[in-house]
């Protein structure tokens, strides 16, 4: 039987704060979106483009991001697309996320959870690290 393989990776940065749920059995999900940005001529005209994507992370990661990450801090995620859908008006609204497996705070240092910019900085990522691991 041949393989077939589902992986994205993107950098970019968060366009949103996480928003965080609790499934009906206790699991953390948070979805953010995450914004990258490409060049392309047109003419000879370099065009700019940003085009978003929907981060979705479960469990310990969910709780990672949901501790770390804010609106513009850049980011490396590895994971897959998933397609679904959803039901508006009786209408199927098509959606595309991408199941973050993995992920990289680019950003060398961020606030410590809940300092609102203030206080002194912690290594993000080494924390985050320590919750998924």
């Amino acid at each position: 039987m041949s393989r077939s393989v589902n992986r994205v990776t993107l950098v970019g940065n968060a366009g949103s704060d996480p928003d965080v749920r609790e499934t009906g059995k206790g699991t953390r999900v948070a979805h953010v979106s995450l914004a990258t940005n490409r060049r392309y001529e047109v003419d000879g005209q370099e065009q700019r483009r940003t085009d978003w994507h929907r981060l979705t992370f479960w469990g310990r990661a969910a709780e990672a991001a949901e501790l770390y990450l804010r609106k513009g801090n850049r980011l490396y995620v590895e994971g897959r697309i998933e397609y679904g859908s959803y039901e508006r008006d009786g209408v199927s609204i098509p959606t595309v996320d991408v199941i973050v497996q993995d992920f990289v705070f680019l950003d060398a240092r961020v606030p410590e959870p809940g300092a609102e910019g203030t206080g002194d900085p912690v290594d993000a990522e080494s924390e985050a690290a320590a919750l998924v691991d």
